[in-house]
């Protein structure tokens, strides 16, 4: 029997899920093996491993439809070598692209086409901007069944106003489209939007891996339906007549994912009606019966505009001031009396549109003086943000001068400064001497008096060890990248006391390096070394995900967040703070300049234009999601701040502060 469980935030699901899995298991002696399971995102499946308290079980098939995807692929790559002709390096199993390296290549093929062509002349965005818009739209395009090859036709099509210029923007978007997906399948590798056309166009249409699915899965669990896209919503169809049962929980007030792909839309054409509907109207056990009729009032005073009075005690709006740094000001001081009524950290979150290092740091500092710990979850950080990561880093540039990487002085002073363990003035001294040098920055020989008194003798000792470590290193044959760094670290750096937190990063870095050099070398005309430190010194970033999020500790510590990462985290506090309120971003615009998410779905039509109007709709719609959700997995308190003006000095015009206070009778 096939079933979907239909409920609002906090009704349940999950636990209904994880106890028929149970239940299966144990109960009724199903193999792990034959039951799939199908969460949002990584995250979700640490939760689920932590709740399951299984005695014994075979492998647990549990995993995001992303994971799935790739796994079927590696066990069924035979299948794909033989129908794909786009393939010419045949290999046991292909090679999987990351987002960063993904966006790496396509930002190679960006700045070749501007340089040649002078391609993208009336788009502002720089080269890895336009990369992670058009890394994005391929993705959305194959998690909706669409051809990759109109992408570009489909984006112009929808626009307002159309010109040549902006037609030929898209279809040399299209053109780098089509050589990035030729180059890479050549090679035999791929990214997630490659695997998903195979698996959808290839495996899924093969007698034999169809048989072999059926025989394998029995069972299928969904956590999150309304979070699916809609390439995953045709194969959960496509398989429920292979099901023995199947349980599928569905939200029917969630679809924030819509902006990353999600399509409640297209769920509920195509699913809802083939399966048994169980109704759950219990009240969530996460908030209050009061919170959700607020929550219910909120979101339909912001979709539509229509305003109903509805006091809420549990809502505390705390008055607006003038400036962006008295808020969060304010923000510490409401924090710290929380904790002294007798709040846990760990029972408080503050959401803000932004997670940004600045709001961040004032946030954190604030309250660590009152011994309050905060955690950003929303925040990735980047490799050289770690001092020892930032030196491994930097120690590649110095000891690679064939790249013609150079170091600025803020990277050389920051290594000099930990090996030699001195202050900024000295390490900035030897910076700029280790700079000055031509052609390439060196260390060389410090015999000038003046510099070794101001210097220190003992400190000299330790720049010659390391000024012969790289003169000794550059005589021989260069390493592959990730083996240098494993070498630096043990032969340098592994002195300076490490600890936990700094090893895990040293590990993503080597980690990073060596996924870099297994997928880019199979295109055989790139320079592995010098691309992956080039890489990392443009701080290419990964396109946001709803897919992709880290394991985080919460306990002991305040969570700050954007209002996406803490839904996507599936999180619920007794405490919610909201700061900058009246902020315009809030309603973030759905469209960029070569991206727009509405457009690259199943449920949109050829022929539409996506007009100013769709645009406020939709971002009303989302914002009016995200909020009842925020707050229904709000316990005791909902707190607002605001400011007249944001950090930038410009005026706030934001509407959800009106809305709550009309709500409100304020």
């Amino acid at each position: 029997m096939n079933k979907i469980l239909y409920g609002g935030t906090g009704t349940g699901k999950t636990e209904t899920l994880i106890n028929t899995y149970i239940d299966l298991v144990e109960n009724k002696n199903i193999s792990s093996n034959e039951i799939l399971v199908l969460v949002m995102n990584r995250n979700q499946s640490l939760k689920w491993r932590k709740r399951m308290e299984l005695k014994s079980s075979n492998k647990i098939k549990r995993t995001s439809f992303f994971g799935f995807i790739q796994e079927e692929i590696r066990m069924y790559y035979p299948i794909i070598l033989k129908e794909c002709s786009d393939i010419k390096s045949y290999s046991v199993e292909p090679k999987f692209l990351t987002f960063e390296v993904s966006q790496y290549l396509l930002t190679k093929l960006i700045e070749q086409r501007r340089m040649l062509n002078n391609a993208f002349y009336d788009v502002a965005s720089k080269d890895n901007r336009i990369a992670i818009d058009i890394s994005s739209n391929l993705v959305k395009a194959a998690s909706a069944s669409l051809s990759y090859e109109k992408i570009g036709t489909r984006l112009y099509n929808s626009l307002e106003v159309k010109s040549d210029e902006k037609k030929e923007i898209y279809m040399t978007a299209d053109k780098i489209i089509s050589d990035y997906r030729r180059r890479c399948l050549e090679c035999g590798v791929m990214d997630f939007a490659m695997a998903l056309d195979l698996y959808n166009n290839i495996l899924l249409r093969s007698d034999e891996y169809l048989t072999s699915f059926k025989n394998r899965i029995k069972y299928l669990i969904v956590d999150n339906l309304e979070e699916a896209v809609p390439s995953q919503i045709d194969f959960i169809e496509k398989i429920l007549p292979y099901m023995t049962d199947s349980l599928i929980a569905y939200n029917n007030e969630g679809g924030y994912g819509s902006i990353f792909g999600a399509n409640k839309e297209y769920v509920e054409q195509k699913l809802l009606g083939k399966c048994e509907i169980e109704k759950i109207d219990t009240v969530p056990y996460t908030c209050k019966k009061e919170m959700v009729e607020f929550s219910d009032m909120l979101f339909d005073g912001i979709e539509t505009g229509k305003i109903k009075a509805k006091k809420c005690n549990l809502i505390e709006r705390i008055p607006q001031v003038p400036l962006r740094s008295t808020m969060l000001f304010n923000v510490i001081n409401y924090t710290k009396d929380l904790i002294k009524k007798g709040y846990k950290e760990e029972n408080i979150a503050i959401i803000s549109t932004y997670a940004d290092p600045v709001t961040e740091y004032v946030l954190s500092s604030g309250l660590a003086k009152a011994n309050i710990n905060m955690i950003n979850i929303s925040r990735k950080n980047r490799f050289i943000d770690n001092k020892f990561v930032h030196a491994l880093i930097t120690l590649g540039y110095l000891c690679h001068p064939d790249e013609k990487i150079v170091p600025n002085r803020d990277d050389v002073k920051a290594l000099i400064m930990m090996i030699l363990d001195i202050d900024p003035v000295r390490s900035s001294i030897l910076a700029g001497i280790v700079c000055s040098q031509n052609p390439f920055a060196k260390f060389p020989q410090v015999d000038e008096e003046g510099i070794i008194e101001r210097i220190g003798y003992s400190n000299v000792q330790k720049y010659e060890f390391i000024r012969n470590w790289i003169n000794d290193y550059r005589e021989h044959e260069p390493l592959p990248i990730d083996e240098f760094f494993r070498k630096v670290f043990v032969e340098i750096l592994l002195v300076y006391g490490a600890n936990e937190e700094d090893i895990i990063n040293i590990k993503r870095l080597i980690d990073s390096a060596n996924t870099f050099d297994e997928t880019v070398r199979n295109f055989h005309t790139i320079d592995v070394n010098k691309e992956f430190l080039k890489m990392i010194k443009n701080e290419v970033k990964a396109a946001e995900s709803i897919f992709e999020m880290e394991e985080e500790d919460y306990k002991n510590s305040i969570t700050f967040s954007t209002p996406m990462t803490y839904l996507s985290n599936s999180l619920e506090h007794k405490v919610i703070i909201l700061i900058g309120l009246s902020s315009k971003n809030w309603l973030p615009r759905c469209v960029k300049e070569l991206s727009n998410p509405y457009v690259l779905t199943s449920t949109w039509k050829d022929d539409d234009i996506y007009t100013e109007s769709y645009e406020e709709e939709n971002q009303k719609k989302n914002i009016a999601i995200i909020m009842r959700a925020l707050l229904k997995r709000c316990s005791d308190k909902f707190v607002t701040f605001e400011s007249q003006y944001s950090g930038d000095g410009f005026e706030n015009e934001g509407m959800l502060s009106d809305v709550f206070d009309m709500i409100m009778g304020n």
